[in-house]
This record gives C-alpha cells, sequence and structure tokens, in this order.
C-alpha cells in the first residue's frame, strides 16, 4: 500500500491537514481501464522580449513544452498546443532547445530538423494568449459535459509568489505580462461544465498553490510546493543555458518506467494486462526518480492532488496521460553529449555579436561590483526559475563577457531591487523587531527550507509564519525593469520569527506592528540610507552611463513603488514583545 502524503500527496478536505491524506494508503495496482479519448491543452507562457526565450534565460520552458509535444503527440482525440513565439522564430534566433542534465546525455527537443512536427502548434499575439487559453479551456469542457473524457491540460510559466498565478504571453517584463489566476482558471472549467474531469500538470514556482487550492477540485501535478521556486537543470561553465526542468525530466521517465513495468507484466501473464498502475503508484515513482535519478541531494518537496482523492484508479484515466509509446518516442529524440551545445552551439555568442560597450570602464565596474556582492548573499542556486536571468547576466558580467546596454540597464535595475528592497530591508525589519539573528545576506533560506523538511513540527510553523508574513505584503512587487519576484526577504523573515520563541500570537502582533509603522509613514520620503544610496555618485555614474549609451532617460521612480519606506519609527511594539 502506498501513502501518497509521503510523496507529496494533498487531499480534497482543504481545511484538514494534507488535505486530510496523512494516513490514508492505496494498492499500487488496480484493473486496467485505458484511456484513449484525452483531450489535451498545453500553452507555454514565456515571450521573446528583450530575448526572453533564449536557452540561457526562460527557455527552459521551451525546453519543457516541446519534450511533451514530442512524447504526447498523435496519442490523444484532440491536442491543442499554445505559445505566443514561432517554433521556427526560435530555431532560426537559437538553434536548438535540448533537455536533461548537462552531465550525461541530453535530448534535442527542437531544432531545424524538427520544425515541421510543430506545425500544429497554435502561435498567437503575446497579449492575446492568456485569453485564448481560457477561451480554448472553457469551449473544451463545455465539449466534454456529460461525460468523464479526460482532459490533460499542461501549464508552462512562472509563477507567482503571493498569488501562485502563472504568466501568460504578453510583449515585455514578466512584472507586466498578463496573469492567469486560479479563480480565472476555475472560471473557465466550471462556465459551462459543473463536474469536468481535469487533470493539470504545471512547472511554475509555487505550484503547490493549486495543489492545495480549495476552489479547485482536479487531479493536480506540480514540481514544487506553494512556497518554494522549480529547479531546472543546472547551468554548468561550460554550457551556459539551463535544458529544461528536472520535474519535466522526472516525468517522463516515471511514465517509461511505468510503461516498461506494464510491458514486462503482459509478457509474463500471456500478453493480457490484468493489473495497471494506480495514480498512487505514478505519484511515488516519480517522487523515487527524481531522488534517485535526478539528484538525491534535493528534497523534492513535489505536489500532487487526486480529482474526489480517488488516488487507487488507474493513473492514465486519473491523469488524462494517453497509453503511449513512452520509450520509444523518447529514444528517437537526437542525443547531445555530456557539455556540448549541439547544431546551437554559436547561439550565444549571436546575442553578443551586436552589443554596446559600456563607453566608461568605472560605471562597468561599479556593476561588477554589485554583482559580486548579490551573489556573495546566498540568493539561491542558479537554476532557480526566478533566478535565470539576474544570476547569467552577472556571471557573464563577472567573466569579462559584454552585455547589451539595455540588458545592463535591466540588470542593474534588478541588483538594486534584490539588494536594497529585498534583502537589505529584510535585515532592518529583523533588526526593528530586536531579534538576534544573522543578517539575510549571511542566511541561505535554501539550505534551511531543505534541512526542516525533515522536521514536519518546525516546517508546519514555518509554513505558517510564511503566510502571515505573505498576506501582509511586507516586501514591495518588482516593477516592470526589476526583473521577476525575490522571495529570500519573506523566507529569511519566516525563518527568523520560526528560530524566535515567541507564540503565534506574538508573531501576529509584531507583523501588525510592522503595518501599523508602514501606515504611518510617509510613503513620498525615503529613508537616509536609502536616499544616500540613490545619490552615491557611483550608482548615478552607472546608471547615467546606462542611460546614455541606450539613448534612454532615467526612469524615475514611482512613489508608490520605488520610494521605499523608511525604517526609522516605532512599530507600535516593544523589543520585549517575548514577555507579552
Amino acid at each position: 500500500m502506498i501513502k501518497p502524503a509521503e510523496y507529496g500527496g494533498f487531499g480534497q478536505l482543504k481545511k484538514e491537514p494534507l488535505g486530510g491524506l496523512k494516513e490514508c494508503a492505496y494498492p499500487s495496482l488496480c484493473p486496467p481501464a485505458v484511456t484513449t479519448n484525452t483531450i489535451i491543452i498545453a500553452v507555454c507562457g514565456p515571450n521573446d522580449f528583450m530575448g526572453n526565450a533564449s536557452p540561457e534565460k526562460d527557455g527552459w520552458f521551451f525546453s519543457d513544452f516541446f519534450l511533451f509535444h514530442h512524447l504526447l503527440k498523435g496519442t490523444a482525440s484532440k491536442q491543442i498546443w499554445m505559445t505566443c513565439v514561432k517554433p521556427e522564430a526560435l530555431v532560426k534566433k537559437y538553434k536548438e532547445y535540448v533537455h536533461g542534465n548537462p552531465k550525461s546525455i541530453r535530448k534535442v527537443v527542437l531544432d531545424a530538423t524538427m520544425v515541421a512536427e510543430t506545425q500544429d502548434i497554435d502561435v498567437h499575439q503575446g497579449n492575446d494568449l492568456l485569453e485564448r487559453f481560457l477561451a480554448t479551456v472553457a469551449s473544451v469542457s463545455k465539449e466534454v459535459r456529460g461525460t468523464q473524457q479526460p482532459i490533460l491540460v499542461l501549464i508552462f510559466g512562472h509563477g507567482r509568489m503571493n498569488t501562485f498565478a502563472i504568466t501568460i504571453g504578453g510583449s515585455g517584463e514578466h512584472s507586466g505580462c498578463p496573469v492567469l489566476t486560479i479563480e480565472k482558471f476555475k472560471d473557465a472549467i466550471l462556465r459551462h461544465n459543473p463536474d469536468p474531469n481535469i487533470a493539470l500538470l504545471t512547472t511554475s514556482c509555487f505550484g503547490g498553490g493549486w495543489v492545495q487550492s480549495p476552489y479547485l477540485n482536479t487531479t493536480a501535478m506540480s514540481g514544487v510546493n506553494h512556497r518554494q521556486e522549480l529547479l531546472s537543470w543546472p547551468m554548468t561553465e561550460s554550457l551556459s543555458r539551463c535544458c529544461g526542468s528536472r520535474f519535466a525530466s522526472g516525468i517522463a521517465w516515471a511514465l517509461i518506467k511505468q510503461e516498461i513495468k506494464g510491458i514486462r507484466q503482459a509478457t509474463d501473464e500471456g500478453e493480457e494486462l490484468r493489473q495497471s498502475p494506480t495514480f498512487a503508484s505514478l505519484v511515488a515513482t516519480i517522487h523515487q526518480t527524481l531522488k534517485e535519478e535526478i539528484d538525491p541531494r534535493e528534497s523534492y518537496n513535489i505536489s500532487f492532488s487526486a480529482k474526489d482523492d480517488l488516488w487507487g484508479t488507474d493513473y492514465r484515466v486519473r491523469t488524462g496521460l494517453p497509453l503511449a509509446s513512452f520509450q520509444q518516442r523518447y529514444n528517437t529524440l537526437q542525443d547531445v553529449p555530456e557539455g556540448q551545445h549541439g547544431s546551437g552551439s554559436k547561439s550565444a555568442t549571436v546575442r553578443f555579436a551586436e552589443s554596446v560597450n559600456i563607453s566608461t570602464p568605472a560605471a562597468e565596474y561599479r556593476l561588477k561590483r554589485m554583482a559580486l556582492e548579490y551573489l556573495r548573499s546566498k540568493p539561491g542556486p542558479d537554476e532557480a526559475a526566478k533566478n535565470h536571468f539576474v544570476h547569467h547576466n552577472c556571471r557573464h558580467l563577472l567573466n569579462g563577457k559584454t552585455l547589451p546596454a539595455q540588458e545592463l540597464e535591466y540588470l542593474s535595475a534588478a541588483l538594486i531591487y534584490r539588494l536594497k528592497t529585498i534583502i537589505a530591508r529584510a535585515t532592518e525589519y529583523k533588526d526593528r523587531l530586536g531579534l538576534d539573528y544573522p543578517d539575510c545576506h549571511e542566511c541561505d533560506v535554501w539550505e534551511y527550507a531543505s534541512r526542516i523538511s525533515k522536521d514536519p513540527e518546525t516546517e508546519a510553523r514555518n509554513s505558517e509564519i510564511a503566510y502571515m508574513i505573505r498576506d501582509r505584503e511586507l516586501f514591495d512587487e518588482p516593477s516592470n525593469e526589476e526583473s521577476h519576484d525575490f522571495g529570500k526577504g519573506c523566507s529569511y523573515l519566516a525563518i527568523v520569527l520560526t528560530e524566535s520563541k515567541w507564540s503565534t500570537s506574538q508573531i501576529e502582533v509584531a507583523l501588525n506592528g510592522l503595518i501599523k509603522f508602514e501606515e504611518q509613514q510617509n510613503r513620498h520620503t525615503f529613508t537616509a540610507k536609502h536616499f544616500k544610496f540613490w545619490q552615491d555618485r557611483d550608482v548615478r555614474g552607472m546608471l547615467g552611463t546606462i542611460a546614455h549609451t541606450t539613448k534612454r532617460r532615467l526612469r524615475s521612480r514611482s512613489p508608490t513603488k520605488h520610494l521605499r519606506k523608511s525604517l526609522e519609527g516605532a512599530f507600535g511594539i516593544s523589543k520585549g514583545v517575548e514577555g507579552a
């Protein structure tokens, strides 16, 4: 018997711990129920603004998208694949997309020889992609009303920390792009059908929020829980690109394992398959594959749910994943040896061919100094989804590569946001609360999360506190030019409070004190420290040089978003809150 809760399972009793699934166990095998009428809807969210679709940036989402497109092609009764970037344009600009471990043999999932296979992919304008996706989901749900015909929805895109919303399409930077919320998805699937048989697979950060949502009764599969960023395969010094997500590889390999088990069983029983793996068995296999074959060092807080908690049914019926020759399809993909790019080996230099050199060496030096300070602040792994752009460009800069002036402008804004608005601010919050703990830049929040995953009581306390912090919105969201949100501040403050001796009620008083303090301050004034930072000659010189090379005016900082609030003054609580 298998306990799904041990492998990231979450039940449909949303108000209960682990959704009421804690002690539930299910068989690993069940009578087969082969499904051939699945409808597949898949969407790839990233656009190609400023080369965003490059394999060096968010192209790893496209690697996942094209991997599943190849594995599932022709296996369902109907398939709709959607994106806002033409596959042929991706190949022309970036040569190829590969998937897998860079320290082993990877697979080419898109190159010039495979463009013909992508003719069934619908390409929409970036600003229309989300609405077209929602309209498609609503239409298909209506089409199968009154039946239990399975619908498999695959969503590849960046997730947002506080709302779990997923960025879909758009024409500019991540922060200003349309987002798919849980509420919008729920409305689409239930608009014409009160009880659709939906399975959802997402590779977004914080995707566990969809699994645990009280608004959805679906079979859901996510590569992370509601608090973590998804990990791609790591970049290496010789291979400065990310080759899809580890979670996607884990699913693909687990499906191949299940298929091999079925073939062996059918052979043993005289070509008659009498038992099929259950959804609980698939969940356990995915988890074991990630731990044993992907990276044993990672904790892999993956998340799953089963519609109506039917974990003991055939995984193909539960997930909508059709019966397909996954191993054969996977093996038809071209191999790329360890450490090689393959046919697209020159793609990285193309992007730098027309770059504009910074005219003042001192300005470049200042940005390098900031990049080094950031990378020393334990910002998380390079392969974390929200880190790709910033970490990749920081390392390029420090390795002496020339970056286009516009990318330097965005990098400087992102570094200022992460170092000053998040990391420094989190430390100041800690200091104002009078707590004795190392500063934010000294703490590895990823290592802490991995460590407490083995301590359910501490993990539950930390999770509750993190929710309290996010609900109070103590950390500003990034603007368009500041790249993705950065969760280290929230995670750090949750760790500080978790390790304190304060009770939940004392923590609520402390956090409410922070809110009260924020409301009392003039949002249109800087702290002396922040004001000095912006007046710093190095910083102003660096930004001025970037503005000159790009022939663009320096953006003013919006009072409501960029004038970061003062941390000097009373919180409305005393440092002696421990005795409250």
